[in-house]
């Protein structure tokens, strides 16, 4: 199943979501970009103190997967722990007017109804409740919405930029793209003239390594002071990547230890350099070389709350390299309900034990 999913966050747990209809209005900021034709599912929690546990978006299927797709949505839900749910179908048509008894008139049903329910009764069976099921033409303001449930249930959006969601995402530095279209552009390659040229020139510097006979990946001390004085440059504005730097960082990041020691830039004073760094080079460098630009994209957008980015990078990771290891186990940590805190550790302790081998490396030159 390919979704976008946001874990939660410290700006995320008490936002001051009381009704459906806010929650409805906060998806755009919770998700990271504006879904159309979406199935959205938003894990609230009860117990303790109120707020969004996660938030999770699939395309609208087609009808022969509705069925597949209430699977795999409750198995996700069962992994997350979930309290309760509110679902919401962006776009998928118009209400369909339905006849009813002579005196009751006709009712008017939201489009995709079998999907909602399939996923309602799978979420059921799986344990969790649905709060409300509720369906819009788009996520903005003044946008009548219209409940799933027998009640008819129908309001107007408030406006979505006034949501506690939207104020948490501007003091958190979240960019809340128009579209998936926009934000899968952050990622997207650069001209394929470009990625030829620079691919070549790689090829050309591996050969001089191995007639030289140095090591391959390069892997002395300066190569760890060279990443760390290109994301202290990219502190200040992005940077600007000629073939040669794009090669000298391909080279550096291929090292596992250089790769994973630069996860632990995303926990100081450095984190936004770093991620401005990686997402420059995950569209510069030639496949597959960029995969690890990628995951150490998908990691740095991970780490504060951005999970429709962290999901684009991963799948852009795996596009690029498929079977990359460390972009699948991260997918499938995500998948099976771990959430950002608990891997922080993860990170966290490999990044520390890669740069202790470093340095052991370094002492022996």
């Amino acid at each position: 199943m390919s979704f976008d999913a946001s874990q939660p966050t410290d700006h995320e747990t008490a936002l001051g979501l009381r009704t459906p209809a806010d929650l409805v209005a906060a998806v755009p900021y919770l998700l990271g970009f504006h879904p159309a034709d979406s199935l959205v599912l938003v894990s609230t929690r009860t117990a303790g103190q109120p707020g969004v546990e996660f938030t999770l978006r699939v395309d609208l299927p087609p009808p022969r997967a509705v069925a597949d797709l209430a699977r795999e949505l409750a198995g996700a839900v069962r992994a997350q722990r979930c309290d309760e749910l509110l679902l919401v179908v962006v776009g998928g048509g118009a209400p369909v007017p339905v006849p009813r008894a002579p005196r009751a008139g006709r009712h008017v049903d939201p489009p995709r109804a079998e999907v909602v329910a399939a996923v309602v009764e799978a979420c059921t069976n799986a344990g969790v409740l649905t709060r409300a099921a509720i369906w819009v033409a788009e996520v903005a303001a003044g946008t009548p919405w219209r409940c799933y449930g027998e009640c008819g249930c129908v309001g107007a959006l408030p406006d979505p930029t006034c949501s506690p969601a939207a104020a948490a995402a501007v003091a958190a530095g979240q960019v809340t793209y128009a579209d998936r279209a926009e934000l899968e552009q952050v990622v997207a390659p650069a001209p394929r003239p470009v990625l030829r040229r620079r691919s070549a020139l790689l090829n050309r510097r591996l050969d001089e390594l191995c007639e030289a006979g140095e090591p391959i990946p390069p892997s002395g001390p300066e190569v760890v002071l060279a990443l760390e004085r290109w994301i202290d440059l990219a502190s200040g504005d992005g940077p600007r990547l000629s073939d040669e730097d794009v090669v000298d960082l391909c080279l550096a990041l291929s090292d596992p230890l250089v790769r994973d020691a630069a996860f632990g830039f995303a926990f100081d004073s450095r984190a936004a350099g770093a991620e401005r760094l990686w997402s420059t080079l995950v569209t510069e460098a030639p496949a597959p070389e960029s995969a690890e630009a990628a995951v150490l994209l998908a990691h740095s957008a991970l780490m504060r709350g951005d999970g429709a980015l962290a999901g684009i990078a991963l799948a852009r990771a795996q596009e690029i390299w498929p079977g990359h290891r460390l972009s699948a186990m991260i997918r499938s940590a995500l998948e099976a309900g771990i959430g950002p805190d608990r891997l922080r550790d993860w990170f966290v302790e490999g990044s520390q034990r890669a740069t202790e081998l470093l340095e052991r490396r370094a002492e022996q030159w």
